[in-house]
């Protein structure tokens, strides 16, 4: 009789809803009823499974640990010992710390940076000939494992290592958010469908396709009209801001790819106005010292005056002297050989007396750091770039002091050039017509790219410039 009676009441709700809301609730009833226990069981099963997987890695962490340890234990090597302790946690995702224990308990070393925590202190120690050991323990955000194995076999001690259960914790919920989002997803699909709203959902996808061939044509113009505020519509708004990234790459692209062009006829150009200048040196001064110092010494031959060819060879050592001074001086300014012999320093302190000396303006050099020789790319750039800054000082800048600073860190050089000069708008002289500062700025520029570096160059007119600029030492140069 009750059956029956609540059998009544629930038609008589169901008769009551419209068929939308009745096939609503079956979709939806349906789903949950899908969707839940699935959610469980997945649950479950991924736990057990990652906390298997979890410490089966923890006990092969410890154990490869207490196998390296042994000699050093042994042999008392403490800080070979940390510095395997550190490696490991270092080269090990998900390894919180690691410390050795000598057979009485004591700690040998550990990777705590404040200090051994007294909670770790009081675990049990592993007794001898027994097999590594998994403890939970439960800290105030997450449960971490120590994870115990003994070196050889607990006669030498043990190595503890604590193996964070965050990253499986955040792997179950990130399934099970999937599992749960999927189970949402089918529940609007499903829900939608019921109501028959098909077409809502097929449109603003067609859409994103229609956006997306045209972004694979290039036309990174083309936008996805706005249509909702849901997931799809979220996925749009997404998409819009990532073709329009991807036009604004595209002309920085190009942009680069003209500079970097403009700046390779540049530098082909400078360096064939570079040959022309030396022939032209060579041929009106060297070549015209060389066909006089020939002709001398053929009136010398031809002389029969012992005073006349006496005075005649020393104006012509004169002329053989100066001569070599012309082609030492070419060869500088090809590559100063003085950077090959004695080192980046030395060089720039010999450019910079030939520099005050011929520019009438005193330039202050600190160099820390440098005591040993840098890679000869590292030192060739320094050099160059600092010769640069110092060339448009002296052309453009009409300074009255200049400091140069170089300063070796850890794994770079870093290079300061100032000076108190009329400054200069430096985008402007980038984008400018005038060839020779912006191939100076964009040179400066390149050699710093080409060894993974970067330069920066703050001016205003009226208030100095000061370059910046900082390039890395390369792998094992520190």
């Amino acid at each position: 009789m009750r059956a029956r009676r609540w059998a009544e009441h629930f038609w008589s709700v169901a008769g009551a809803v419209s068929i939308r809301v009745k096939v609503m609730g079956i979709v939806i009833g349906l789903i949950l009823m899908l969707g839940v226990p699935v959610t469980l069981v997945v649950h479950r099963g991924l736990s057990t499974a990652l906390e298997r997987e979890l410490e089966e890695r923890g006990v092969a962490v410890a154990v490869s640990l207490a196998s390296r340890s042994q000699e050093l234990v042994l042999t008392d090597r403490l800080l070979a010992l940390y510095t395997l302790a550190k490696e490991t946690v270092k080269n090990n995702k998900g390894v919180l710390y690691a410390y050795v224990t000598d057979s009485r308990g004591t700690v040998l070393v550990h990777t705590f940076p404040d200090g051994m925590p007294e909670g770790l202190l009081s675990l049990p120690p592993l007794v001898e000939g027994a097999p590594p050991r998994v403890t939970p323990l439960r800290t105030e955000t997450a449960v971490v494992w120590s994870v115990t194995a003994p070196v050889l076999g607990g006669r030498a001690g043990a190595v503890h290592v604590g193996i964070s259960t965050s990253e499986m914790q955040a792997t179950v919920s990130g399934h099970i958010r999937e599992i749960v989002a999927i189970t949402s997803a089918v529940l609007v699909v499903g829900t939608l469908l019921g109501i028959g709203m098909t077409t809502v959902l097929t449109r603003p996808l067609a859409q994103l396709a229609r956006a997306a061939e045209a972004v694979g044509r290039g036309d990174f113009a083309w936008r996805p009209p706005a249509w909702a505020r849901d997931e799809i519509g979220r996925l749009g708004a997404s998409f819009a801001q990532m073709a329009e990234r991807l036009g604004h790459f595209r002309d920085e692209l190009r942009r680069r790819d003209e500079a970097r062009r403009r700046l390779l006829e540049q530098i082909i150009t400078a360096q064939e106005e570079e040959r022309r200048r030396i022939a032209r040196e060579l041929h009106d001064g060297t070549g015209q010292s060389l066909t006089s110092l020939t002709l001398g010494l053929a009136a010398i031959i031809e002389s029969r005056d012992l005073d006349a060819v006496h005075e005649r060879a020393a104006e012509l050592r004169v002329l053989a002297v100066r001569t070599l001074d012309e082609v030492h001086s070419l060869a500088r300014g090809l590559r100063p050989s003085i950077l090959d012999d004695l080192g980046l320093v030395p060089a720039l302190e010999r450019h910079l007396k030939e520099y005050e000396a011929s520019r009438g303006l005193a330039v202050d050099l600190h160099a820390r750091g440098l005591d040993q020789r840098l890679p000869g790319s590292v030192e060739i750039a320094v050099y160059r770039i600092v010769q640069e800054a110092l060339t448009n000082i002296a052309k453009h800048a009409d300074a009255s002091a200049v400091s140069v600073l170089l300063e070796r860190r850890d794994d770079s050089v870093r290079i300061i050039v100032e000076d108190d000069g009329r400054g200069f708008d430096a985008h402007a002289v980038l984008v400018s017509r005038d060839a020779d500062r912006r191939l100076g700025l964009h040179g400066m520029h390149e050699r710093a790219l080409l060894l993974g570096g970067s330069l920066t160059i703050e001016s205003a007119p009226g208030r100095g410039t000061s370059v910046f600029a900082d390039i890395p030492l390369g792998e094992g140069e520190t």
